[in-house]
C-alpha cells in the first residue's frame, strides 16, 4: 500500500534536520575554540616559567654546583640560596624549584636544592646530596633531561590531571666557564585551567543554544510560509492529480509569487491542461493503431495466402520435391517466392526479393509476383518474362523500388534448366556429388531501368539433383557482434547436410542462421526455396545423369565425391583422408606416396596464400574411373599391356583465392645445387611429374587445379 503524504510530519522533520544542524555546528564551534583557547592558555604558562626559571637561575653560583653533586655540604652560600628560591617559590606560587646533577649515564641524579610550597599536599623536600634512580622514568622523560644537559636546550612539559594539571619547565645550570653542570626545574600548578576550561565550554554552550533555538525558531516561521505551505499545497494538488486522471481541485491559486514552488505550481496548472489533451491524442492514437494493427495482420495473412503453401506441389509430378519459406522481418515483407506449371513437361520456380520492408515493398512484392507469373504462363524464355516484367514495373514506380529476381524453367522430361538472374544472390546446386554455387554474371535488376535485356543460361540436373534459391536475409543475417552469416557458411551447412529431405534442409539452413545470429533482431526477410528432382519410370531423365543411359550406369561407371573444408594446416590429415577413402584397397604404395606428395603441394599453397590474411575455404571433388584405360584410349594398362584397364584418380581443387596460376612458373632446373637453384618451385614440378596430367583454369571467380594419376 502506497504511503500517503503527511503535512505534519514534513512540518516537524525538517525543523528537528535543522536544529540538530546548528547544534552539530555549536558544538564543534565550541571544541575549536577550547583548543584555541587551550593554546594561548599554555602559551601563556610557557612565558610565565620560563621567566620565573631565569629567575631562580640567577640565584645560583653555578660553579659550587659541581662541589655540592661531589658531596660537599651546605654552607651558608647554599643556605641563602635555597631561602632565596622558597621565597620565589612562595610568591609565584609555585609547586616546586629543584635543581639536579645526572650522571653521565642518566641513571640517577643527585638533588642540589628543592623547595616546595607549603600548600602542596604530601610535598616533602629532597635534602642536599640526596640521590634518585632515573630508571623508574620513561624514555621520553630521560631524552628531554638529555636535551637539558647534553644539547643546552630548555623543555616545557604540560600535564593535566583532575585538578588541573601544572607544567614543568627545566633549563640548563652553567659553570663560568659555560659548561653545563645541572637543570633547573620549575613546576607551577595550572588548578585555575579546569574552571576556566568549564566557565568557558558552558559559557559557549549556553549562548550557542540560545542562538540556535532563536535562529530555528525564526527559520520554522520563515521556513513555513515560504516553503512548507506552499509545497504541501503542491504535493496535495499533485496527489489529486494521479487519483482524478489530471483533474485539479484548484488549492494552487493560493501558491503566489515568482519563486521556484510558484512556478512549480504553475507547471503543475499546464501540465493538467497538457494531460488531459495528451490521454485525448492517446486514446484517438491507440484506437488508430490498433486499427492498423487489425489490418496488417489482415495483410499478414493475405501475403501468406499469396504464397504457394501446398508441398509436395503436385501429386502427378512425383520427380518434383520441393519445400519453401518466407520469414518476414516486420509484418508484411518485400521477398516472394512462386512455382507452378507452365505446361505439362515445364516447371518454373521464382525467388524475388523487393527493396525496402514494410507495407511498400509488400505491395510492390504482389505486382512483381503477379506479373511475373501472368507472363510466365505466356513465356516461355525466363529473359523474356524478366524483359516485360521490368517494363511494366518501371511505369508509374515514383517510389523508386526494384526487385531481385531469380527465375529458372526446368524441362522435366529432360533434366534441362534454363534460368535467369536479374541482380540475386547465386543459387547453390547439388549437382555430381559437389556441392556449389550457380555462379553467371547478374543481369540488372527489375524495375531498375526500362527497356533491359536479359540474358539466361543453362544447366542439366540428373535424378537426385538439387537446387537452392535463397533471398539475401540468409547470407546477410547479422550476429551481436556485427558478423555476416556469409556464404562460406551457407555452403558449408548445406554440404554437410545433403542427404536430409527438401523440408528438413530449409528447417536445418534456418536453425543454423539462429544459431549464428542469436540474441540478435532479424534485420531482413528471409526467404528459401530447394527444387529436388527425383527419378521415376514415367521420368524420361536417366537415372545416372543426363547423357548416360541407365544400363551404362549399371555396369559400372566413375563414381565421385566432394568436400569442403577450412583452408587451414589443421585439415592436412583429413583431407588426405578424404583421398584416400577414394583408392582402391590394392592402390601401389608407391603410386600412394606420389598422390599424397601432390596433394600436400597444392592444398598446402592454397592455406597458405589463396585467402591471407583472412581465411577461406576449399573444394575437393575425387573421382575414380575404374575403366579409364580401355584399349581404345592408346594407353597400357596395368603391367604394360595394351587392351588391360586400370582406375584413373582425378583431384579437383576450387578455392575462391586470389588468382594464381601455379602452372605458369618456369620448372626449376634439377641439374643444379640447391644454393644456385633458389628458393621455390620444387613442389609444382614435382606435382607435374608424378602426376598424369595437371591443369589450371580461372572461371567464375575460382582457382581450379585439376589433376590425374592412373593407379598402376
Amino acid at each position: 500500500m502506497a504511503k500517503t503524504f503527511n503535512p505534519a510530519s514534513l512540518m516537524f522533520r525538517l525543523p528537528l534536520y535543522i536544529f540538530l544542524f546548528c547544534a552539530i555546528l555549536c558544538i564543534a564551534n565550541g571544541l575549536i575554540g577550547y583548543r584555541v583557547f587551550k593554546a594561548l592558555f599554555e602559551e601563556q604558562y610557557e612565558t610565565i616559567t620560563r621567566q620565573i626559571a631565569y629567575t631562580a637561575l640567577s640565584y645560583l653560583d653555578g660553579d659550587s654546583i659541581e662541589g655540592y653533586a661531589a658531596g660537599k655540604p651546605a654552607d651558608e652560600a647554599w643556605t641563602e640560596t635555597d631561602r632565596k628560591l622558597n621565597v620565589l617559590t612562595r610568591t609565584s606560587d609555585l609547586a616546586y624549584i629543584y635543581v639536579t646533577v645526572p650522571d653521565s649515564a642518566f641513571e640517577n641524579r643527585t638533588y642540589i636544592y628543592d623547595t616546595v610550597h607549603p600548600q602542596v599536599v604530601n610535598g616533602k623536600v629532597i635534602p642536599l646530596g640526596r640521590v634518585s634512580s632515573l630508571k623508574k622514568h620513561d624514555e621520553k622523560y630521560i631524552a628531554n633531561l638529555k636535551q637539558v644537559m647534553l644539547e643546552g636546550k630548555p623543555y616545557i612539559k604540560f600535564s593535566y590531571n583532575k585538578t588541573g594539571g601544572h607544567v614543568t619547565t627545566s633549563i640548563p645550570v652553567a659553570d663560568s666557564s659555560g659548561g653545563i653542570v645541572g637543570i633547573l626545574s620549575v613546576v607551577k600548578p595550572m588548578s585555575e585551567v579546569d574552571a576556566l576550561k568549564d566557565r568557558y565550554l558552558k559559557m559557549t554552550f549556553i549562548l550557542s543554544a540560545l542562538l540556535t533555538v532563536l535562529f530555528v525558531f525564526i527559520y520554522i516561521l520563515v521556513l513555513h510560509h515560504r516553503l512548507i505551505r506552499p509545497l504541501v499545497l503542491v504535493t496535495k494538488e499533485t496527489a489529486s492529480f494521479a487519483r482524478h486522471k489530471g483533474e485539479l481541485s484548484g488549492l494552487l491559486t493560493k501558491v503566489t509569487g515568482r519563486d521556484e514552488i510558484a512556478i512549480l505550481a504553475r507547471a503543475v496548472e499546464q501540465m493538467s491542461v497538457d494531460m488531459h489533451q495528451y490521454i485525448a491524442d492517446l486514446t484517438h492514437a491507440t484506437a488508430e493503431k490498433e486499427r492498423l494493427s487489425a489490418e496488417l495482420d489482415v495483410a499478414t495473412q493475405i501475403q501468406a495466402n499469396m504464397l504457394p503453401r501446398i508441398f509436395p506441389p503436385y501429386a502427378d509430378h512425383p520427380e518434383i520435391e520441393l519445400f519453401a519459406s518466407m520469414d518476414p522481418a516486420k509484418e508484411v515483407g518485400g521477398d516472394f517466392y512462386d512455382f507452378f506449371m507452365t505446361d505439362s513437361d515445364h516447371f518454373a520456380i521464382i525467388v524475388g526479393d523487393v527493396s525496402g520492408k514494410g507495407v511498400p515493398a509488400a505491395l510492390f512484392m504482389v505486382v512483381a509476383k503477379t506479373l511475373l507469373k501472368n507472363v510466365g504462363l505466356q513465356e516461355s524464355s525466363p529473359a523474356r518474362i524478366f524483359e516485360k516484367v521490368n517494363d511494366q514495373l518501371c511505369e508509374g514506380n515514383d517510389a523508386g523500388l526494384f526487385v531481385t529476381c531469380w527465375m529458372g524453367i526446368l524441362t522435366l522430361s529432360t533434366g534441362d534448366l534454363v534460368f535467369a538472374n536479374a541482380g540475386h544472390t547465386s543459387p547453390v546446386i547439388f549437382h555430381g556429388g559437389r556441392v556449389e554455387y550457380l555462379t553467371v554474371k547478374p543481369n540488372l535488376m527489375l524495375a531498375g531501368m526500362q527497356g533491359m535485356k536479359y540474358k539466361e543460361h543453362h544447366t542439366q540436373l540428373a535424378p537426385g539433383d538439387r537446387i537452392f534459391v535463397y533471398t539475401d536475409g540468409v547470407t546477410e543475417a547479422t550476429n551481436a557482434a556485427n558478423e555476416l552469416y556469409g556464404e562460406n557458411r551457407l555452403i558449408l551447412c548445406m554440404a554437410n547436410r545433403r542427404t536430409l529431405s527438401a523440408k528438413e534442409l530449409l528447417e536445418a539452413v534456418r536453425d543454423d542462421v539462429n544459431q549464428f545470429v542469436g540474441s540478435a533482431p532479424q534485420f531482413d526477410d528471409i526467404t528459401m526455396l530447394e527444387l529436388s528432382l527425383k527419378a521415376t519410370e514415367a521420368s524420361g531423365v536417366s537415372q545416372t545423369g543426363a547423357g548416360t543411359s541407365t544400363a551404362a550406369a549399371l555396369a559400372g561407371g566413375p563414381r565421385s565425391q566432394t568436400k569442403i573444408f577450412d583452408a587451414t594446416d589443421e585439415n592436412m590429415g583429413p583431407v588426405n583422408d578424404f583421398v584416400h577413402a577414394m583408392l582402391p584397397e590394392n592402390c601401389p604404395v608407391e603410386i600412394l606416396n606420389k598422390l599424397d606428395l601432390a596433394v600436400e603441394e597444392v592444398y598446402i599453397n592454397i592455406a597458405h596464400y589463396a585467402y591471407k590474411p583472412v581465411d577461406g575455404t576449399v573444394e575437393i571433388s575425387c573421382t575414380l574411373d575404374e575403366a579409364a584405360q580401355a584399349a581404345g584410349e592408346g594407353q597400357q594398362g596395368t603391367g604394360g599391356q595394351p587392351g588391360k584397364t586400370a582406375p584413373r584418380l582425378t583431384i579437383c581443387f576450387k578455392d575462391r583465392g586470389k588468382p594464381f596460376d601455379p602452372l605458369a612458373r618456369e620448372d626449376p632446373d634439377i641439374t643444379l645445387s640447391a644454393e644456385d637453384r633458389g628458393i621455390g618451385g620444387l613442389g609444382i614440378f614435382l606435382t607435374k611429374k608424378f602426376m598424369d596430367s595437371v591443369t589450371y583454369a580461372y572461371e567464375d571467380g575460382q582457382n581450379i587445379l585439376t589433376m590425374s594419376k592412373v593407379l598402376a
